[in-house]
């Protein structure tokens, strides 16, 4: 159950946290901050080409050798064999093993997120108030308090109102919401607050 005040000074809104949605934005909102970094994009891509590079440089030596030193010595394959006939026997075991990789990559991955998830107290009752000066995140055990010149950006992602700061997001769910048309007017409140703190330069 939310509840919902507003007056000229300030906003006030109450949400339950639920921990699924809390880690899925948590998530979402360090691979956007991860996007924003040129240095790592620049690094991704570089190690992209040089893995490609080695790759196709690589696998030709690779069954060189495995020919060489271990199809023909010591499965006593013919000396005939071409590389690409390796390549073909070797495709099944490779394929084997990336299905074994991909299956343990996501239940690694399920089993992060169920981690995260029992991490956070669930069922958490958070009072937001926004005024000209910020907004605060209240609970039981935590109290965050931001300054709108703290805050870089507002906006809304998936029917949700997202602060972002430079490293960290925080936010207020649908749930806060009894309809769209009030979440529409708290947006264009909240905005105007943050808004009244970052005047456009000229």
């Amino acid at each position: 159950m939310t509840t919902g005040s507003e007056d000229d000074q300030s906003i006030t809104l109450s949400f339950v946290r639920q921990p699924d949605e809390h880690v899925a934005i948590m998530r979402q909102a360090g691979r956007r901050f991860a996007l924003r970094r040129p240095s790592n994009a620049q690094n991704a891509t570089a190690w992209f080409v040089l893995s490609a590079i080695g790759v196709g440089a690589g696998l030709p030596v690779l069954f060189h050798l495995l020919r060489g030193y271990v199809f023909i010595p010591v499965f006593g394959l013919s000396s005939s064999i071409h590389e690409a006939d390796m390549a073909i026997i070797w495709l099944v075991p490779t394929l084997i093993v990336y299905v074994l990789i991909l299956v343990y990559s996501n239940w690694a991955a399920r089993r992060r997120l169920a981690t995260m998830q029992s991490r956070i107290r669930p069922d958490a009752t958070i009072a937001v108030t926004a005024n000209a000066d910020g907004a605060s995140w209240i609970s039981t055990n935590t109290t965050i308090w931001l300054g709108w010149r703290e805050i870089a950006d507002i906006s809304r992602r998936n029917g949700r109102i997202e602060f972002d700061l430079e490293s960290f997001v925080t936010y207020i769910p649908a749930s806060a919401f009894s309809n769209q048309g009030e979440q529409d007017a708290a947006f264009a409140r909240i905005l105007g607050f943050w808004r009244a703190a970052h005047p456009v330069q000229p």
